[in-house]
């Protein structure tokens, strides 16, 4: 028995694994780059609106780097230091929150070994310690900064030449699957710009409710909670979980009813964010199953962490669009119909 593989054979395994290794090393700028094509895309009917009043199209891109370099300025020159003078005094106060918080725990309750035992030894370790946190926080937000920065300006190059490279990549399909890009182009640029505005909206309305309830309960550190509540609503059903519980927890430094107050108006804010804000803002333009949802930020986040668990929503809520355009002849008419109504 002889086993011939060809010589072209061992060169595809070395290009594949070769491609593999480089998606890997470049997996963090990747997911910049992807982070800036969905602003890009959620910036460009701002952009057609200037035009379609008469300004240009190198003036409405101008206008939109300017507001772009606003809303960053002020979140940089005015938010970020008040978030990092409040991380730091909850940092450098964890030996009174905690105690605080124990005094506060009723004996006997269910949650009472679990809570004093994580009390006892916190993630962010020993008081002398401090120090190198606070280091280590103020290097991730300045890397964060940066980031924002850069998805910025691969951004305004999107918008520049976005357009046109697209056109020039078509070039290379035969007029059938061209014609099957631009729709699928079009419709999932629909499903992008309700994301990412509807996102935006939505942790917008998110800070501002959490923001206002922690402080008139006196809750410490209530603009930095505010904020992860507005970056974690962007995870479905867990990011919930993650900011109450956050926040429940500093609330019990305040007193117990607190704690519990907390609770009840984030599942009140949650509930109505579900059923009233988030169908007014979306529409039926992202039809995601719970299960779905649950799936894949399962997977995206255990591959790429958190910012792969916010990207790869706009991808599933595009699944339709491409099974709708592309696996047409292969499902069926009967299945495409099955699959599109949201009853099934």
């Amino acid at each position: 028995m002889e086993l011939d593989i060809p010589f072209r054979t061992f060169v595809k395994i070395f290009l594949a694994a070769l491609v593999v290794y480089a998606l890997i090393q470049l997996w963090g700028l990747m997911t910049l780059v992807f982070v800036a094509i969905l602003l890009a895309v959620t910036l460009e009917p701002l952009v057609d609106w200037l035009k379609n009043h008469r300004v240009p199209r190198w003036a409405s891109i101008a206008l939109v780097a300017l507001f772009m370099v606003g809303c960053a300025s002020v979140f940089v020159l005015v938010i970020f230091p008040s978030i990092f003078e409040q991380m730091g005094a909850v940092l450098k106060d964890i030996p009174k929150i905690r105690d605080e918080i124990v005094s506060h725990i009723p004996n006997g309750s269910v949650i009472e070994p679990g809570l004093k035992r994580f009390l006892r030894d916190p993630p962010v370790g020993k008081t002398e310690e401090l120090p190198k946190h606070l280091l280590t926080i103020g290097g991730s937000a300045m890397g964060g900064i940066s980031s924002l920065f850069l998805v910025m300006i691969l951004c305004l190059y999107f918008l520049i030449d976005g357009p046109r490279a697209f056109r020039w990549i078509l070039d290379f399909f035969t007029a059938d699957k061209k014609e099957k890009l631009e729709q699928t182009g079009r419709e999932v640029s629909q499903i992008i710009f309700a994301y990412v505005a509807g996102q935006v909206i939505t942790s917008f309305f998110v800070f501002v409710y959490v923001l206002i309830v922690l402080s008139a309960l006196k809750v410490p550190a209530a603009l930095v909670l505010a904020c992860l509540a507005s970056v974690f609503d962007i995870l479905p059903l867990v990011g919930f979980v993650m900011s109450a519980s956050l926040a429940a927890l500093l609330a019990l430094t305040v007193s117990v009813k607190t704690a519990g107050l907390v609770l009840v108006l984030y599942v009140v804010y949650n509930a109505c964010e579900n059923y009233f804000i988030v169908p007014k803002i979306y529409g039926n333009r992202l039809k995601l199953s719970t299960l779905a949802v649950l799936l894949s930020l399962l997977v995206a986040g255990s591959l790429a962490g958190i910012m792969g668990a916010i990207i790869v929503l706009p991808l599933v809520a595009s699944y339709p669009i491409v099974e709708r355009i592309w696996l047409k002849e292969y499902l069926g008419r009967r299945v495409l119909e099955k699959h599109a109504d949201p009853g099934v």
